[in-house]
């Protein structure tokens, strides 16, 4: 009987957002169906390296090819590298002349085949380009988690519909295609199984999930009613897609958290047109306002541009003046840049780079007094907090969060006294706030929301 064959070893990089993680579960859960792999976080031990990368803007670009150069000089005899993701659906055979250090490249819709591309390097084959067209990729497939154990994603959707002007999703990642609703419940049923307590919802769109008359709000009271999930969150919410339905069922369930992250662009109706948004600053202000009425205590979470070609001082103007009156709890902003491919690289009026830089420091500062404002609000209250562990910044600190800040895109609390283990819920009284992190004390008895 020969000896049992050693389980290669894998050094993974993941960059982009939370979609392009589940990405890399998908392709590490398929080696683990091959007979399984050892994760290893020092490169040079490692038989096969693997990076998936982002592409979305220039930005992304960038980080993604120097990640893999940088990976590459690590590279040692006898040992591979695979590039895949959003880079490689971009770019496809450009890559191959580009960058010869790399033995294989697998598209958006491969992350599942990556075991089969891995025998196929061991039998002397590469470099390799497995580009297939969206819709090959399995909505639905076995994944091994790369977050902590205590919270997951759940990819609902692939693609997107939308046409904006500035954005090479559809492109990229093709049409809507939504994960039939049976298959996001066993999911979710199995991480809740797993250890999971906190299951954050994604998609390029996530308010425009149908499978044949399901919507997300159906989605929702599917997932309360079948799990015991303690926290459901939603991120990535259109505005054309929030209804007072989907308001009243957060509302109504605090399981869901009052958490809405909606990536508004712009306030402006003129650049909101040449972006291609379907909707204007009143349809914003109506839209904000019934949350606010339904949801007051929610956090609000936007995505902001600057610098969008055509973008005049009133422009800007307007766009401050927007997050001023609404003062969401968190904001992300970047300066706008031309994407080859991109309808928007086409328009005229391109602001000038130090303009919109100058321009993104102004909503920066703008939002930085706001966020201190609301988190101040939350001082002297007892909050439910997702202990993460010990705090990256001192380990004489835990780390958590509390059900308004979703994970790896916003602050955190600062656990200064009491003692919890990574992944329990616990209370915590709010003793003090910075502009974008909390300080508290974790005390016994339950959560409430207090004035």
């Amino acid at each position: 009987m020969n000896p049992a064959k050693a389980r290669p070893r894998l050094y993974v990089v993941s960059l982009g957002c939370a979609k392009n993680q589940v990405d890399t579960e998908v392709a590490l859960g398929a080696m683990e169906r091959e007979g399984g792999f050892d994760l290893t976080d020092r490169p040079e031990t490692a038989d096969l390296l693997v990076v998936n990368t982002c592409a979305f803007i220039e930005r992304a670009v960038s980080e993604s090819i120097e990640a893999v150069l940088e990976t590459a000089e690590m590279k040692r005899p006898g040992q591979r590298l695979v590039v895949m993701g959003c880079l490689v659906q971009r770019y496809g055979e450009a890559l191959l002349r580009e960058l010869p250090e790399v033995d294989a490249f697998l598209g958006t819709e491969g992350p599942a085949g990556l075991p089969d591309l891995v025998r196929r390097l061991a039998a002397g084959e590469g470099p390799l380009l497995d580009l297939a067209p969206a819709g090959r990729l399995p909505l639905s497939a076995p994944r091994f988690l790369t977050t902590p154990p205590w919270r997951a994603w759940l990819r609902v959707a692939e693609g997107c519909d939308n046409r904006c002007t500035y954005c090479l999703i559809p492109r990229i990642r093709g049409p809507l295609r939504p994960v039939p609703l049976p298959d996001l419940v066993a999911e979710a049923r199995d991480l809740e199984e797993r250890g999971v307590k906190e299951l954050t919802l994604v998609a390029q769109d996530l308010t425009a999930y149908r499978d044949g008359g399901s919507d997300l709000a159906a989605l929702l009271r599917r997932l309360l009613a079948e799990t015991g999930i303690a926290w459901i969150r939603l991120l990535y919410l259109h505005p054309n897609g929030i209804n007072s339905n989907l308001l009243k069922i957060i509302a109504d369930n605090p399981r869901i958290c009052p958490y809405l992250d909606v990536p508004v662009q712009h306030a402006s109706d003129r650049i909101l047109a040449r972006m291609g948004r379907r909707y204007r600053r009143r349809d914003l202000d109506a839209l904000l306002g019934r949350i606010r009425e339904h949801l007051p205590e929610a956090a609000l979470r936007t995505t902001v541009m600057v610098g969008f070609p055509g973008e005049g001082e009133d422009d800007f103007e307007a766009l401050l003046e927007f997050v001023e009156r609404w003062r969401f709890d968190h904001l992300g902003a970047f300066a706008y840049s031309d994407e080859e491919g991109a309808p928007s690289g086409a328009l005229g009026g391109k602001v000038a780079r130090d303009v919109a830089a100058r321009r993104l420091d102004r909503v920066m500062s703008l939002q930085a007094g706001i966020a201190a404002e609301r988190n101040r609000r939350r001082v002297g209250r007892v909050e439910e907090v997702l202990v993460e562990g010990v705090s990256r910044e001192t380990d004489l600190l835990l780390e958590g969060r509390t059900r308004y800040q979703a994970p790896d895109v916003d602050g955190v609390v600062y656990i200064t006294a009491g003692r919890a283990e990574a992944g329990g819920l616990v209370p915590v009284k709010i003793t003090g706030a910075h502009t974008y992190d909390l300080v508290g004390e974790i005390v016994s008895g339950t959560t409430e929301d207090g004035d």
